[in-house]
């Protein structure tokens, strides 16, 4: 069962660029692809002789195209790690997004991951009184195309199947103050969601912090079977056939 490593105060590009520093010697390369880069902020990780590689679903600027939701195509160099921060609650397949990824990556490469943290206490009062864990409500869909709520263990497994090893896992964003929000002091209803926050995080520090990260190592070459819809069990995905192959009839 996955446990909490720690909570920490960091916010994700920070986190990432901490991973980095701390599993940099261990990396099979200097290699780093940055999937989903939003304004490319993570390239400073070349200031620690890293090589930054940015992807997206669509190439601008230095960032190249590649769309890890889709079969068939992985870059031909593969890297030594790949960050994947606030990306994969995108991604309709996040079976088959782990796998195109596991294939990029060399093996004992190292996968940082961040995405919302659906056991914020925010968001477990927001699902008691709106019914929708926060940041995954219809609004949320439409608009920001949030499509797969990444609750810790789901994405365990998903990274198991996909040839990974979760070595950390941590809260970030830092835990609820009672004036965290600006103007608390005058807004008593927010002054007591805050200390209802306080109480939930103190019983449960998975409660703690918006945010979430995962340090992945990659411990085998090929993808694992996966059972998950998209990615037909039995199937073969390896770097030198990145295209899901149907199985046989028996």
């Amino acid at each position: 069962m996955l446990k909490l490593t720690e909570n920490l105060s960091l916010d994700r590009y920070d986190y990432a660029l901490q991973s980095l520093r701390n599993v940099g010697a261990r990396l099979p390369s200097k290699v780093v692809f940055d999937i989903g880069p939003g304004n490319g902020s993570m390239q400073r990780i070349e200031q620690d002789s890293f090589e930054w590689q940015g992807f997206d679903r669509e190439a601008w600027g230095d960032v190249k195209q590649w769309d890890i939701a889709e079969p068939g195509y992985v870059p031909e160099q593969r890297a030594g790690g790949i960050l994947l921060l606030d990306v994969i609650e995108h991604v309709p397949n996040p079976g088959l997004a782990l796998r195109n990824i596991s294939a990029a990556l060399l093996d004992d490469g190292y996968l940082v991951i961040t995405v919302p943290n659906p056991s914020w206490s925010g968001s477990r009062i927001h699902a008691l009184f709106r019914g929708y864990a926060s940041g995954f409500t219809p609004l949320d869909l439409e608009e920001n195309h949030h499509v797969f709520i990444p609750w810790p263990h789901v994405l365990e497994r998903l990274l198991s199947d996909a040839g990974f090893q979760i070595e950390e896992y941590v809260t970030l964003d830092g835990s609820t103050t009672l004036f965290r929000a600006e103007g608390t002091m005058f807004k008593p209803l927010r002054y007591l969601m805050n200390l209802g926050m306080i109480l939930i995080e103190h019983f449960d520090p998975t409660a703690c912090g918006m945010s979430l990260g995962l340090l992945a190592r990659k411990k085998c070459e090929a993808a694992t079977q996966s059972p998950y819809p998209g990615s037909q069990k039995g199937t073969e995905f390896t770097p030198e056939s990145p295209s899901w192959t149907p199985p046989s009839e028996t």
